[in-house]
């Protein structure tokens, strides 16, 4: 009995040993958010960002202390290299489950992806899940970035792009699980959203508060870096992505705008049909949505207002596909559609160059409801494209 009862003192004793000293090691820890990657003069440049505890998490009388971002940045002849260079100023151990943004420079997405999926991969304490983004700004300065009201980026796009992506469906966020199974995957290209800083838009106290935003995307097919779009040339894009949310469209175009359509709950599918040796599209997307303002002093029939945004999102969609045969992208992923559903017609097709041409989009079908227009539905206008 006494045996017993020393065994089992014994344990209780090694088990808040134990506690003790976990809680002492998460404390004295380096907790990592976000990686960034850039690559210069043939070395792999590798930027930590990491956020004060105390800034994150409110202290017993309520507050939060002021906003504290350490960015580390550190170079190696290879990618993990850099890390092991990055160990060496740390101080204390990083933890890297944390970590849920990545950001991509220019120049590391022209040399290549291959050692960048292997490093953060292999090691089993970073997650497949963090938000991926590329960038043309500097990227210490897109880690160093705040929120409003004295927050971390842990309260920006940076980390948690989502909910404004739920207001405003402009570039679709990706993760990084999501975005290596379409870089990895046969006649698919994929984006990563562009990050930069906008300077001038808000204030705070009178003085500029530099904010991060969305400006366009870097697409990449056949694991190769194709180019970056600003997202002025990509606005079709948000009517192919199932992502979309809630996108506003100014009709019946931005020089002349007459009333603001919002789209939502929208739905499109991409159906091949083989002519001859070659192959045709057809588009069919299917949206509901709402006339959220009337701009100018005019009205118009709903049915006319529908009719007006079915032409708004065609255009766009056509422009998109012009672009991407002046710049040999797939914006539309039409090739994918074949590698999927017309295998063997694929692999017979892959290697030519007109693969798709100025024909290939057969046709573009819209159906959209707008759900209710306000006071204004019922009264008649004429409207001048």
């Amino acid at each position: 009995m006494k045996h017993k009862f020393a065994i089992a003192l014994m344990a209780t004793i090694f088990l808040f040993n134990t506690t003790a000293c976990d809680i002492t090691e998460i404390e004295n820890q380096n907790f990592a958010t976000a990686v960034g990657v850039d690559y210069q003069d043939g070395k792999y440049h590798l930027y930590i960002q990491m956020l004060g505890l105390g800034s994150v998490a409110k202290s017993e009388g309520g507050e939060k202390a002021p906003p504290e971002v350490y960015v580390s940045e550190s170079s190696g002849e290879t990618f993990i290299d850099a890390f092991f260079k990055a160990y060496g100023t740390a101080q204390e151990k990083f933890l890297w489950a944390h970590v849920t943004a990545i950001v991509l420079s220019e120049a590391a997405l022209e040399k290549g992806l291959d050692t960048v999926f292997d490093g953060l991969t292999r090691y089993y304490e970073f997650r497949p899940t963090p938000w991926i983004f590329g960038t043309k700004e500097p990227i210490i300065d897109i880690l160093s970035t705040g929120g409003f009201f004295n927050q971390t980026s842990l309260n920006t796009i940076l980390h948690s792009p989502e909910s404004t992506y739920k207001q405003n469906s402009t570039i679709r966020p990706i993760k990084l699980n999501q975005f290596a199974r379409e870089f990895f995957e046969p006649a698919c290209t994929s984006y990563v959203p562009s990050l930069t800083i906008n300077q001038t838009q808000w204030k705070k106290n009178k003085k500029s508060e530099p904010k991060l935003v969305f400006n366009g995307a870097f697409f990449l097919a056949g694991q190769k870096y194709k180019g970056y779009f600003s997202y002025d040339q990509l606005k079709g894009i948000r009517w192919l992505t199932p992502e979309t949310v809630r996108a506003p469209l100014l009709l019946p175009n931005e020089k002349r705008p007459e009333f603001l359509a919002v789209l939502d709950r929208q739905s499109v599918k991409i159906h091949p049909e083989k002519q001859g040796e070659s192959f045709r599209f057809k588009i069919l997307y299917l949206a509901n949505g709402i006339v959220s303002n009337r701009i100018r002093n005019n009205t118009i029939k709903v049915g006319a207002m529908e009719e007006y945004t079915k032409k708004g999102v065609i255009k766009e969609i056509r422009q998109l596909y012009q672009l991407g045969l002046e710049n040999d992208i797939d914006f539309l992923n039409l090739e994918h559609q074949l590698y999927r559903h017309y295998h063997s017609d694929w692999e017979k097709l892959k290697d030519q160059q007109n693969l798709l041409n100025k024909d290939s989009l057969e046709a573009i079908e819209a159906h959209i409801t707008l759900e209710h227009s306000g006071s204004f539905k019922n009264r008649k206008i004429t409207i001048r494209e």
